[in-house]
């Protein structure tokens, strides 16, 4: 485990002396990233890349690194941060360039020590520049998270502790439309690459490469696992434990990324058999490398004997020949021999061969890290599930018995996506080597993080809690789930109908099942659909057909429901009946003193009066139970479907007999004395 150090700074320091003790500290007191780190070099491999913000890390020169006035701050953060907090994704790297750039932009000169909040805002409007939405949002917080962190350790002269990261975080993408359903396409597997990969499986394959595609497909289908995770586990990932009552589970031991550390896979019972096939055949390919490995790891010295290997003293001299079976080759042709001699930069004229010094060879082209797959995890390559030897998924190169290789992510990915920029005969994918097409003839394509998008998919649908969606896939923090989640809005819809919604304002849905034939009453009071809480209870509008007809005036609406026993709601609607009431009293004082259209006014006032004194009875009433829903009919409601009917009956000279009836019994309907 890696040593820390909390850093204390010396308050009686001014911050010149606290920033060069912490830098000093990090560089010799940790070994995070390992005891062995090369502190001077700007490339840590497999860890970080001190690059200049925009350059891109694979082509990058020591010209492109970090001013060297800042990089010993950027390595020693870094250093610091990833030993209390390692993460994958390290986006402390995306803060440290982006304030480097802004010191530049701003000073003139790259010192931490000249952190302001005008930096820090041009920090941020960089990342914005350089970065997508998300990554920008990431790195604005670390910015922030760097500028604390530098001010509660008096590293830099100003107290920066209040500045906060200005960028949003990227809104979640809407999940309806056309480009929502094109979007998920993009991240789900088509139905046509399923099925195709099932069929390959289910056959059995013979081939190396093909056994590993499709094996490895298939354990991303049992669990939602990020490919980095399914090719480092263990051999030994595989457990069985029984649960509390008593059934065997089976799940993987995983090491995971984004923080979750490690935990076991459960995998579905009807996933089971197919989980262990899969890891049966990888095993079995695997099997000898794993032996070699665990040969190199006892014996550095001495040459690992397979069964081509020449049957002579460690010592003895080889020929061309010897030396080229016992590094792999299998043809007895003395070119062949002078050529895979000369491709491995050995050579070519004998008495210079034995087991002994072709051990040295041998050594010096092991993977880097050796014995190590993964040191932090505590996977070594005699106990990685696949550890391989080098060109073994090479379908032309001969396959090394005495070098060992690991494949990466792109090996499995650049099999299931054909690289349109080659011809098919010189790159074909899995599908393509099988003969395999979607229904319009085109190249079927897959990513490896498809499965996960769709395992996630299907655990939404499938009613899991967030926690155990999040646990399930690895995750430390159950909102990243929205990020995987492909539901249509179809499918939402669905999955709301199916929640028990007795306890909602959806209302009881399981009455009309209980109460069947139902009278229409019966049936108007049963909320549907959408609602929202109002003042006085909670609306069942349906805002998909029409707009709110009674704005403001939901009392005199028929598609309010008031719900008998809450007393909040019962205090305003008898505080909104006393308002009434006192038009009303002021309405009929205008019709005596004959004020214009105070009849309309009297006349609305007196239904909505009528209406709220009934309503009020109704919910004061003890032999109404609580919780009841309560919707009274309002024939005398004003609305604007009122208006138009009654104006269009107004014109009725331009209108066919026929069309008047209809509007008539139209407004009859509605109510129409208040139209």
């Amino acid at each position: 485990m890696a040593e820390i150090f909390q850093f204390v700074p010396l308050r009686e320091l001014e911050a010149e002396e606290n920033l060069k003790n912490f830098i000093h500290r990090c560089k010799y007191d940790l070994n995070v990233f390992g005891a062995e780190l090369d502190w001077n070099n700007w490339k840590w491999p497999c860890q970080a890349h001190f690059t200049k913000i925009g350059v891109n890390t694979n082509g990058a020169k020591e010209a492109n690194c970090l001013h060297p006035d800042f990089m010993d701050f950027a390595k020693a953060y870094l250093r610091y941060q990833q030993g209390h907090k390692p993460t994958d994704t390290k986006n402390e790297l995306k803060a440290l360039r982006s304030v480097e750039k802004a010191l530049i932009q701003v000073t003139g000169r790259a010192l931490i020590s000249d952190l302001s909040v005008t930096v820090l805002d041009e920090a941020a409007n960089i990342a914005k520049r350089f970065y997508s939405k998300g990554a920008a949002y990431h790195a604005g917080r670390e910015i922030e998270r760097l500028a604390r962190f530098a001010s509660q350790n008096k590293l830099i002269p100003n107290n920066l502790e209040g500045w906060r990261n200005p960028i949003p975080r990227k809104k979640d993408e809407i999940q309806t439309g056309q480009k929502a359903k094109e979007r998920r396409e993009k991240k789900l597997p088509s139905e046509d690459v399923l099925n195709a990969i099932a069929e390959i499986f289910a056959g059995n394959p013979k081939n190396l490469k093909d056994i590993f595609t499709s094996s490895v497909f298939a354990m991303l289908m049992c669990a939602p696992s990020r490919i980095t995770e399914i090719l480092e586990l263990p051999c030994d990932c595989e457990i069985e434990l029984p649960d509390k009552n008593g059934k065997i589970q089976y799940g993987w031991r995983f090491y995971s990324g984004k923080g979750f550390g490690g935990d076991i896979k459960w995998i579905p019972s009807e996933m089971v058999e197919i989980a262990k096939e899969s890891i049966r055949r990888i095993r079995k390919i695997t099997d000898e490398p794993r032996k070699l490995a665990k040969w190199i790891e006892d014996n550095p010295d001495k040459f690992y004997r397979h069964k081509n290997c020449p049957d002579v003293a460690d010592d003895a001299t080889l020929n061309h020949i010897q030396a080229a079976k016992a590094l792999g080759l299998i043809d007895d042709s003395i070119h062949s021999a002078l050529s895979s001699l000369s491709k491995m930069r050995l050579k070519t004229y004998s008495g210079k061969y034995s087991l002994d010094t072709l051990c040295i060879y041998v050594m010096s082209r092991q993977p880097k890290g050796f014995p190590w797959l993964n040191k932090e995890k505590g996977i070594k390559y005699s106990n990685a599930l696949f550890c391989m030897t080098r060109n073994m998924l090479h379908n032309q190169r001969g396959t090394s018995p005495v070098i060992l290789w690991h494949p990466e992510v792109n090996i499995f990915n650049n099999d299931l996506s054909p690289r349109e920029s080659l011809k098919r005969e010189n790159h074909k994918s899995i599908f393509d080597r099988y003969g395999f097409e979607d229904k319009d003839g085109k190249r079927l394509k897959a990513t490896s993080h498809q499965m996960r998008h769709l395992l996630n998919t299907i655990a939404e649908q499938g009613g899991l809690s967030q926690h155990e969606i999040a646990k399930w896939a690895g995750r430390a923090d159950p909102g990243q789930n929205r990020v995987y989640n492909q539901m249509s809005e179809y499918e939402m819809v669905a999955k709301a109908e199916q929640l028990d919604t007795s306890l909602s304002l959806f209302g009881p849905s399981g009455e009309v099942a209980r109460h069947i034939p139902i009278t229409i009453q019966e049936f108007n009071i049963l909320e549907k659909g959408p609602v929202h809480i109002t003042e006085y209870g909670v609306c069942v509008h349906d805002y998909t057909m029409s707009p709110c007809e009674k704005y403001r005036d939901c009392l005199n609406c028929s598609e309010q429901v008031c719900i008998k026993g809450d007393k909040e709601k019962l205090r305003r609607i008898k505080s909104r009946l006393l308002e009434v009431e006192s038009q009303f009293e002021a309405s009929e004082t205008a019709i005596n003193q004959g004020f214009a259209g105070a009849d309309r006014w009297h006349e609305y006032h007196k239904n909505t009066l009528n209406h709220l004194r009934e309503l009020v009875r109704i919910l004061e009433n003890p032999d109404i139970p609580n919780n009841s829903q309560i919707k009274l009919s309002n024939n005398k409601s004003f609305s604007i479907l009122n208006r138009a009917v009654n104006a269009k009956l107004s014109a009725s000279n331009n209108i066919d007999l026929k069309e008047k009836n209809l509007l008539k019994n139209t407004a009859k309907l509605l109510g129409d004395e208040l139209g």
